[in-house]
């Protein structure tokens, strides 16, 4: 109960700052459209490792373009919050350091934006290096960030430039890309930038960056092993990979840069995680075969496999619903994860045994 407290207190506190602000608005000329705008929601909400701080992202839509998130982090004890970055700043994908004498999250400083690095209590924050991104449409991508195990090392993924870039943007423009626009979901731009995602690692305290991965393809979704020694990643290997969509799931070797297949399957695969001791890996996949980015037609459901890739098995085939991002239990012996049900959302715990 004294875990659970200072979540339920936070989401709490949000909506009675949005209800009380709706309520005076009715009482003075009734409920307007325009009073949306001023609804804030709780977004993600992670405990740090040691159980002191609370961070939450706050879902905000009083500002022109699309809802903005920023993150704040309650002090457990007092149950008292501030905010990382200032009242303009957008910060987002809080991620707490193993060890939980840090916090990592994408934010800003010095109009550069990029991998942010702040105490446990968000003091000192500073940047630790810029990121990029890209408006290529990516299907349901996982983690942007994950810290090595030991707290001295972040792997993150940043955008670089195409074989395609430099002439898309010549005059005349040259477009060689069956995905030469992007939706309105990805982007303002009314053209597909051509920029790669790739994976790379920053010593938080030198701040040296290693790319790990290069090439045409687009590598995210990244979960570091316990042992240090590996990050799972999702990419689209598929030769016409802007025409077919097929995720499949990969292990990069931090050493030597050197990559191993789990997965080669026609169906996709999402969001990989290793259990505990790093012997079994669970993600999300389908069944059905290729097809393309618009939409896979299929609900994803939680599927199991060794750490080699073998013996992959689909743990949920009786509960026949959309189901969500799992995680594993402490103990490495059972997995949670969301289920859509008539319109509800509920958490479902399921051993890796089966039952």
């Amino acid at each position: 109960m004294c875990t659970r407290m200072p979540l339920l207190l936070a989401q709490l506190i949000l909506v009675l700052m949005s209800s009380m602000a709706m309520s005076r608005t009715v009482q003075s000329s009734g409920l307007q459209s325009s009073d949306l705008y001023r609804l804030r929601a709780v977004g993600e909400v992670k405990f740090s490792h040691d159980y002191k701080y609370i961070a939450y992202s706050v879902e905000g839509n009083d500002r022109p373009g699309r809802p903005y998130s920023q993150l704040w982090i309650m002090d457990v004890s007092t149950q008292k919050s501030i905010r990382l970055g200032g009242e303009k700043e957008v910060t987002s994908g809080a991620e707490w350091s193993p060890d939980g004498q840090w916090i990592a999250y994408h934010g800003g400083q010095d109009d550069q934006t990029g991998l942010m690095v702040a105490h446990a209590d968000g003091s000192a924050a500073t940047l630790l290096v810029p990121v990029r991104s890209t408006n290529s449409p990516l299907p349901m991508t996982g983690k942007e960030l994950a810290w090595s195990p030991d707290s001295k090392r972040i792997a993150f993924i940043s955008a670089t430039p195409g074989p395609e870039t430099e002439e898309a943007n010549g005059d005349p423009m040259v477009i060689t890309r069956y995905l030469y626009k992007p939706t309105d979901s990805e982007g303002l731009s009314h053209f597909n930038d051509n920029r790669r995602l790739h994976i790379f690692v920053a010593d938080v305290r030198t701040k040296q960056v290693r790319q790990l991965t290069n090439g045409v393809f687009y590598e995210h979704s990244i979960d570091w092993s316990p042992n240090g020694e590996e990050l799972l990643f999702v990419s689209n290997r598929e030769t016409n990979a802007d025409q077919f969509f097929n995720y499949d799931i990969f292990a990069l070797r931090i050493g030597d840069n050197t990559i191993r297949r789990l997965t080669a399957t026609e169906n996709a695969e999402y969001r990989p995680k290793w259990s505990p001791d790093g012997k079994a890996i669970v993600y999300q996949a389908t069944k059905r075969g290729l097809t393309d980015l618009e939409t896979t037609m299929e609900d994803t459901h939680v599927w199991l496999m060794q750490a080699d890739g073998s013996n992959r098995r689909e743990l949920t085939p009786t509960i026949d619903n959309r189901q969500g991002t799992p995680g594993w239990a402490p103990d490495g012996l059972g997995i949670y994860f969301t289920v859509q049900e008539r319109g509800n959302v509920r958490l479902y715990r399921l051993p890796i045994s089966g039952g």
